[in-house]
């Protein structure tokens, strides 16, 4: 059936077909592997929030205990509590102010500092009540919470020996009952006695932290996220303030309830549409819950291959109705030249075609045939080398714009990897190393401020402080007003790296390196000082040899041929002088300690020393 089908047809099915099959192959292996990527990083990145919130909050119960175990066998607090005596019917530190101000006293040396905590609290079995707190606490409300469950609860759990931390889960603040506005909090209690012994208690230390605490942290991970933890029974002891009034509140606390009862995994599972996470923390009896929808970043991307690919077919419609006009009118004179061959013979050996239409053309067919080959050899020949060399170009454009994105990419990752197991020093590193690429792959125009240059030479000495440790120390001293002056990219950092080439390779460590950026009347200075053997004088030499023969048109020939990492004392030099021809400053010289490299240029703005 197929080789019925007419020649222009053939054609235009064959062609059209393959092309579609290619792009939607194409597109759906490309379409499932994106999707399966993005999920994938999506469901880690929710795991490393998660994880990063709960951290948090543990690491907050770790200080609170800490802090209430430090106050518990503090030896004064201990004595205060011994002098306060037996029940003598009223609060004896209220009746001792001396003893309450330093009770207080000692309390705050453990409060008022960063990150202190909501309220401290000291109190015994004879309602003896001494506090510190960024809250209000009335006399009242004192009375109150020795009247309440919760003091009764707390006797309770220490009449057993062998119970030592006691967490409470958030309530009201009984110690409040003003008419301002009355947070909830949880605390942290533990027994007033020697910790040595395991005796002589007499009384009980608390430390409180407001609910509020936790709403800041888990506000800060998103609207996406839900958040909820619940004590050691599986009952909810806290909600996400964004899920209290939010009508999947039941949904979601269904989904957490099934996630406890069929599931012991430490990553996200799916289910019933959302991921679902729980974390265990170690510092208190209490477990967080982190509920997350489906990616939204999934049902975007698929949204948008729906469009692509409807744009891909109606292109490839509108390529096959364009193709199909094209191709009746091109071969409309082939099928003409078949017709009239058909009708050559001996009797009749000429073409009879139609000559006020495209006859013409055929007719001069074999006399332009020898002469269109030479020509489209030798076009062939330049189309081919013109394509080539476009080709490598584009290549080329391409490799410069995926190898920044490549290794940006991995040291995201590997800075992820190690920060994933307590390894700060890598990420730091990864970071730095980051920014130096990025600095070194925008071009510009060939300047930068002093700032951005600065920034620049400070990741380049943290790396080498890694590399060398000890061995080496820098010091940067500049003048504020200077970090927007505009100046020429790399005049710093490679003189700095030309120390460790050259001036530290034959000297003893500790190698210091000293850079200096201030004004002088009109112009920027920067001073490279460093402790290393200092230039020879065969480089002065040399040196002052080559700046005296160098004229302006060289520099500009020279700075064009120069190539990837020629950016050396000479290279730093051209480039000053093609910025500022004669308005420029350039010194070498050895000092006390090494050598020193003085460079400057005329400022942007004289009459304020910033940039443009």
């Amino acid at each position: 059936m197929f080789r019925k089908l007419r020649f222009q047809t053939k054609i235009i099915l064959v062609q059209n077909v393959v092309i579609l099959f290619v792009v939607l192959a194409i597109g759906g292996m490309f379409y499932q592997r994106i999707k399966r990527d993005i999920a994938k990083n999506v469901l880690e990145e929710f795991k490393i929030l998660s994880d990063s919130v709960a951290s948090q909050i543990d690491n907050h119960f770790y200080m609170m205990d800490k802090t209430a175990l430090q106050i518990a066998a503090n030896p004064d607090i201990i004595r205060l509590f011994v002098e306060s005596g037996s029940d003598s019917g009223y609060n004896y530190f209220i009746n001792e102010p001396v003893t309450n101000s330093e009770a207080v006293r000692l309390l705050n040396s453990y409060n008022f500092k960063k990150d202190g905590f909501a309220r401290i609290c000291l109190y015994n079995d004879y309602r003896d009540f001494v506090y510190t707190a960024t809250e209000v606490t009335t006399a009242s409300g004192i009375r109150n919470w020795f009247d309440s469950e919760r003091f009764a609860a707390v006797q309770q759990y220490f009449e057993n020996d062998e119970n030592f931390v006691y967490y409470v889960k958030p309530a009201d603040d009984v110690l409040n009952d003003t008419e301002h506005t009355n947070h909830p909090y949880f605390s942290v209690i533990r027994q007033i006695k020697n910790y040595t012994t395991n005796d002589q208690v007499c009384g009980y230390v608390e430390v409180q932290e407001f609910v509020r605490w936790i709403d800041q942290i888990v506000e800060s991970v998103g609207e996406d996220i839900y958040v909820t933890m619940s004590d050691e029974n599986g009952k909810v002891i806290y909600m996400d303030p964004l899920l209290i009034e939010n009508s999947k509140r039941d949904e979601i606390s269904g989904l957490i309830t099934d996630y406890q009862g069929k599931t012991d995994q430490d990553i996200p599972v799916n289910m019933s549409g959302y991921f679902v996470y729980g974390r265990n923390i170690e510092n208190a009896p209490w477990q967080f819950f982190f509920v997350r929808e489906r990616s939204s970043d999934v049902t975007i991307f698929s949204y948008y291959n729906r469009m692509i690919l409807s744009a891909i077919l109606f292109v490839l419609a509108v390529a096959l109705i364009t193709e199909i006009l094209l191709i009746k009118r091109l071969s409309r004179p082939l099928e003409e030249l078949v017709r009239s061959a058909g009708r050559v013979s001996l009797e009749n050996p000429q073409f009879e075609l139609d000559e006020t239409g495209y006859g013409n053309e055929i007719t001069q067919l074999k006399e332009l045939f020898n002469a269109m080959l030479a020509q489209m050899k030798q076009s062939m020949e330049r189309e081919y080398i013109s394509e080539t060399n476009e080709l490598k170009a584009q290549m080329f454009a391409l490799q410069s714009q995926m190898n920044p994105h490549f290794l940006f990419n991995i040291l995201a990752i590997i800075s992820i990897e190690a920060s994933e197991y307590g390894n700060d020093k890598i990420p730091d590193m990864c970071t730095r190393l980051r920014r130096m690429m990025a600095y070194s792959a925008s071009v510009g125009d060939g300047h930068s401020t002093v700032k951005e240059e600065l920034d620049y030479v400070i990741d380049y000495m943290e790396l080498m402080k890694v590399r060398y440790e000890e061995m080496f120390e820098y010091s940067i001293r500049y003048d504020d007003n200077l970090l927007k002056t505009r100046v020429p990219k790399y005049v710093i950092q490679p003189v700095c790296e030309n120390c460790f080439k050259h001036s530290f390779k034959n000297s003893e460590p500790v190698w210091k390196i000293r850079i200096i950026i201030r004004q002088e009347e009109e112009r920027w200075i920067a001073e490279i000082h460093d402790n290393g053997i200092g230039f020879s004088e065969e480089y002065l030499e040399k040196f002052e040899k080559m700046r005296e023969g160098l004229t302006f048109a060289q520099v500009k020939d020279k700075l064009e041929d120069s190539k990837i990492g020629g950016l050396g004392i000479p290279n730093i030099y051209m480039r000053l002088m093609f910025c500022y021809e004669d308005n420029f400053i350039f010194r070498l010289y050895n000092d006390a300690e090494g050598a020193v490299v003085l460079i400057g240029g005329m400022l942007d703005d004289p009459g304020s020393g910033s940039g443009r």
